[in-house]
């Protein structure tokens, strides 16, 4: 299954050669998507009335909040943090499934938010269990996904 951006763009990907696809593969599309998607910010689903729930659920509201106004110590921000984390990546990524957050303590002098995406990969009748490593340097507003 191609992602979001491939699928748009038509943009040609290791699949469409004829050849199989390893699993490492799927996880670095599936990793260079999963940044694509944090490096994004969104404020269509805020516009959008709660009545349209379909327009809430599709490509209008691709990408995440703008955390920058939340505080990375605050344990409530965080778990908002956390579960919109959650929520873009579940409907924005449909090569995941079981898509769990954990974002890691703060380290005292790092200005970074790390976290962990824990998630079922996808692949036709089979699933693999997949994590990721992500982090958000402050300084820059930028995500990295390994």
């Amino acid at each position: 299954m191609r992602g979001l951006i491939d699928r748009l763009t038509d943009a040609p990907i290791p699949e469409d050669s004829g050849r199989s696809i390893s699993i490492g593969e799927v996880r670095k599309l599936i990793s260079r998507d999963l940044e694509n998607l944090l490096n994004t910010r969104s404020e269509g689903a805020r516009m959008i009335p709660d009545a349209f729930e379909e327009c809430r659920k599709s490509s209008l509201t691709y990408g995440i909040l703008d955390f920058s106004s939340y505080s990375l110590l605050n344990p409530h921000d965080r778990d908002r943090i956390r579960r919109s984390l959650e929520q873009a990546i579940a409907l924005h990524e449909a090569r995941l499934s079981r898509v769990r957050v954990a974002l890691e303590p703060p380290r005292p002098t790092e200005r970074a938010l790390r976290f962990r995406v824990d998630a079922l990969m996808e692949l036709g009748p089979d699933r693999e269990k997949v994590q990721f490593d992500a982090v958000l340097q402050l300084s820059t507003q930028v995500y990295q996904v390994n």
